[in-house]
């Protein structure tokens, strides 16, 4: 080793350095600070609608932080002045981690003015429930926008809700009955609208549909599937809005295609409008792509040319004087 720090001296420190930064870098990943605190209650009071009973909001899930729809998605709702508040309602990361996190409300910030509420998705706690809850606040909530209710669900797990939460929310069902719709918002949808399995076990699922049922839920929301599904399930109407950048999960053009929903209220009528987005240009793209990962993949790519450049000196063998001279060190140190 000795030798080819003497042989490369710049090549080694290269590499040492390149080395040390993607570690750091990883290492940042986890811990980076995240200027954002109970992010969803704070943007709950940014909610200003000119009507109780006439506005619309946006609804779409999955992005998984693929930053060449989501951005396009955000300044298509940005430009659309009808739009009151968006809720994205979960995976809005790939696995969970703070830097992703930095990254998707930076992009949220310089895209979107108009309140914009989350909710949490498998996705989202691959690295623990602490990231997303020390940012966004409570994984599951409630509020109420002019005349009508909103319910966020934590719906993450395939085997249901815990008892705390199955009880709160059939408390604010109870509480919503005055209010002209009740709107509930769960990443994972009951049932599966493409397979003859279910996202639940049955006991779960039917005690979920008959509690929509009896509380007269007015639209259901989930994501979880990459793509768009709409109908009635056990009476109630839902939307699965699956597609605002994660890769699709299918190629039928009436299912799969990246989009967000726009949700008109009137007077308690309800009017789901699909609005499709295409990819950021090829320019956007890449300006991307180098703004978020250029300094990892350069620091990557330093550290593996310095790492074939200094092949060679590890695989020769020492020559005959260097033997020499390191046996006549030996047995001077022996002498001594």
């Amino acid at each position: 080793m000795k030798r080819i720090i003497r042989e490369n001296p710049i090549k080694v420190t290269i590499a040492f350095l390149c080395f040390v930064s993607v570690i750091g870098i990883s290492f940042w990943s986890y811990y980076a600070p995240v200027s954002a605190t109970n992010w969803n209650r704070g943007e709950i009071s940014r909610i200003k609608v000119g009507s109780p009973d006439n506005f619309a909001f946006a609804v779409f899930g999955d992005n998984k932080g693929n930053s060449s729809f989501f951005g396009p998605l955000l300044r298509d709702i940005e430009r659309d002045k009808d739009i009151a508040f968006a809720i994205d309602i979960g995976d809005l990361v790939a696995d969970g981690k703070r830097s992703q996190y930095c990254r998707f409300l930076e992009q949220v910030r310089a895209n979107l003015s108009i309140p914009f509420l989350t909710a949490t998705g498998n996705h989202d706690f691959n690295n623990g429930f602490d990231n997303y809850a020390s940012i966004f606040g409570p994984t599951y909530y409630a509020f109420q926008a002019g005349s009508y209710s909103f319910i966020v669900l934590d719906a993450t797990n395939d085997s249901g809700f815990d008892k705390t939460q199955r009880q709160w929310l059939e408390d604010e069902l109870k509480k919503a009955q005055d209010t002209k719709t009740r709107f509930i918002f769960m990443h994972i949808p009951p049932f599966n609208p493409i397979g003859s399995g279910s996202y639940l076990p049955e006991k779960e699922r039917n005690d979920l549909q008959e509690l929509f049922t009896h509380y007269r839920v007015t639209h259901l929301f989930t994501s979880h599937i990459h793509g768009y599904f709409s109908g009635l399930w056990g009476g109630v109407p839902y939307t699965i809005s699956g597609g605002a950048g994660a890769r699709l999960q299918g190629s039928d053009p009436q299912h799969f295609f990246h989009h967000y929903v726009k949700v008109r209220v009137d007077n308690g009528k309800v009017e789901v409008t699909v609005k499709r987005i295409g990819a950021e240009n090829a320019i956007g793209l890449l300006y991307s792509l180098t703004k978020y990962h250029l300094l990892e993949a350069g620091l990557i790519l330093g550290f593996g040319i310095s790492v074939i450049t200094l092949w060679p000196s590890v695989r020769r063998k020492p020559g005959r004087g260097e033997r020499m001279r390191g046996s006549i060190a030996l047995n001077k140190r022996q002498d001594t």
